[in-house]
């Protein structure tokens, strides 16, 4: 692990996900749409990042912030919000809020790179495919401007690996300058450890969520229904932040209190 500052987050991924013991290598082997982001935020100046290719099917691989939101079984993720953006090289499409553009480009193949860059200063994301460059991307920087993390999803059996700068790029942008993000990020020795997954579950069975838990945040109360879709199982605080049902992304005219006693509602 020597010389590793930067590391798929174990504590920012959903629960299927595998990530190798240096923290730059995943896999998803469960029939759901696993998200991950990395250890390392960024909220100005101009960053690249890349990833190795190694199963060419669905994967969609870009930026998010904190607030975009992983819903692996509903297929909710990078990309899927207004908060994250994504490149999909397999079906050659570029992912905004569950909205999607064509490239170009060819579809990837195992062991073609994929480079990433986030410019703050133009407010740009630009990918790269083997040193091939997409238009510049820019319909994230509508909603957030600073905050952003590399990020991934995965459907099921696929992998890749990140590169965050402790190896020398295959393909650097040489139009601009930037910087990497192992060379500002620092890691604990305890924050290095990558527990392996059939234990790492086991701890999330242990944790205490209360049955009546926002689903999003798990913090709150889940105490409001959205309208007109019906879906429920989110408290104030995130529906605040929500313009679309996060389960069938319907648009979100009213929210309404929900009584799970006496099945009554209040309209809010």
């Amino acid at each position: 692990m020597s010389g590793i500052n930067v590391m798929l987050n174990t504590k920012d991924v959903s629960e299927y996900l595998k990530i190798s013991p240096n923290g730059l290598e995943a896999r998803s082997d469960a029939y759901s749409f696993e998200s991950v982001r990395c250890t390392f935020q960024v909220d100005s100046g101009i960053w690249f990042y890349e990833t190795l290719i190694i199963t060419p099917g669905v994967m969609q691989i870009g930026w998010a912030t904190k607030d975009s939101t992983f819903l692996n079984h509903e297929g909710y993720g990078i990309g899927d919000d207004e908060y994250s953006l994504a490149y999909d090289g397999c079906r050659q499409l570029i992912w905004y809020n569950a909205l999607t553009e064509p490239v170009t480009l060819q579809c990837w193949s195992p062991g073609d790179i994929l480079g990433s860059l986030l410019d703050l200063k133009r407010l740009e994301i630009i990918f790269y495919l083997n040193g091939t460059p997409l238009s510049p991307c820019t319909q994230v920087f509508k909603t957030a401007k600073s905050g952003f993390f590399a990020a991934a999803s995965f459907m099921s059996f696929q992998q890749c690996e990140f590169n965050f700068g402790n190896q020398p790029f295959k393909y650097p942008p040489m139009d601009r300058p930037f910087q990497c993000f192992n060379d500002h990020a620092t890691l604990k020795d305890e924050d290095k450890v990558v527990l392996p997954r059939h234990i790492h579950l086991e701890q999330l069975r242990k944790l205490s969520v209360k049955e009546d838990s926002c689903t999003l945040c798990f913090d709150q109360k889940a105490s409001l229904r959205l309208v007109p879709c019906g879906h429920r199982g989110f408290c104030s605080s995130c529906t605040n932040q929500l313009d679309e049902c996060p389960m069938c992304r319907s648009a979100i005219v009213a929210t309404v209190l929900f009584d799970e006693n006496d099945e009554s509602f209040d309209d809010t």
